[in-house]
């Protein structure tokens, strides 16, 4: 029942997050210019832009082009881009898995490397060790992507020369775009964890284990990390969207050829089709990970499942 009852939520949210973005999306971009004037260039003639207006039917009213691009939503069909002559949602579904690739690693950076540092600092709060971790989370966190892009550039790309820099033709080059998606990321989830095992260690039943011989690092292991996770899971749930977004300044930082380097390119050639395509692929993505994201932190709460037992 819990599962169907998701399901239905996660339906409606979808339909009413996607149309509302893209309708947004339709009239801002019937805003920002004329992508007929953009295709023909500055010496075609006035034959030339009537002619591609109406090829891309960009001449009928604008309630009428809504209804159209509607009917085409429903299909899937968000037109074909005028630049490349593809189809946009193929186009973007064909870049999606290299964006995909360094959200994937930030994510898992973030699981992998976030939640040990957390424990470190936890656990030697009052050490130098810890105080060290805490404060390089806290620079991490503090920084901006694009000025820590700029210095992983200039210290592993040109100085070092151990990673290229710009491209997206191996598994190497999505090794600087991912840490650089990924410093505040596992940054958060170190102060998430640092902060949330704090608060456990001062709970009963962690001084119960203590008492009976448990160290203080297997205490928070095996006993306080669990009841501190379920937040940290519900930051990475959130901050997928937000790598999401970040992607834009990561890919066009070190030219990776993802969704986000070509939503730039294709908003500034005001190629609509592809625009389109791309939004509504991101929502999707979002609504699809939010509604993961309430499952597993269900699931991962142990007081949940403590309620779901009794």
């Amino acid at each position: 029942m819990r599962v169907l009852r998701v399901g239905a939520v996660w339906l409606v949210r979808l339909f009413v997050t996607v149309m509302g973005v893209l309708t947004l999306l339709f009239f801002l971009l019937r805003l920002s210019g004329d992508p007929a004037a953009v295709l023909v260039g500055p010496g075609g003639s006035p034959e030339d832009l009537d002619r591609v207006r109406h090829e891309l039917g960009l001449d009928l009213p604008l309630w009428t082009q809504y209804g159209a691009f509607l009917g085409d939503v429903a299909r899937l069909d968000f037109g074909v881009s005028p630049h490349t002559g593809e189809p946009a949602i193929s186009a973007v579904l064909a870049r999606l898995p290299l964006t995909l690739q360094i959200v994937g690693a930030t994510l898992g950076l973030a699981i992998l490397v976030g939640v040990p540092l957390g424990m470190l600092a936890a656990a030697r709060h009052r050490r130098p060790s810890g105080r060290v971790v805490n404060a390089a989370a806290a620079i991490a966190q503090a920084m901006p992507n694009f000025v820590l892009g700029l210095l992983l550039l200039l210290v592993f790309a040109l100085w070092l020369g151990w990673l290229p820099s710009y491209g997206a033709e191996s598994p190497w080059h999505a090794v600087l775009p991912t840490l650089t998606l990924a410093a505040f990321t596992v940054a958060r989830v170190v102060r998430l964890v640092r902060a949330g095992l704090l608060e456990a260690v001062e709970q009963d039943f962690i001084r119960t284990v203590r008492a009976k011989g448990g160290g203080r690092l297997r205490a928070l292991a095996r006993h306080a990390l669990p009841n501190a996770f379920p937040p940290v899971l519900a930051f990475l749930v959130v901050d997928s969207a937000y790598l999401l977004s970040s992607t834009v300044i990561v890919e066009q930082l070190y030219a990776y050829d993802g969704i986000g380097k070509q939503l730039v390119d294709a908003i500034f050639q005001r190629d609509y089709p592809i625009v389109q395509a791309t939004v509504f692929v991101v929502a999707v993505l979002v609504v699809t990970v939010s509604a993961i994201g309430d499952v597993l932190g269900a699931v991962a709460d142990p007081r949940v499942r403590r309620e779901a037992a009794g």
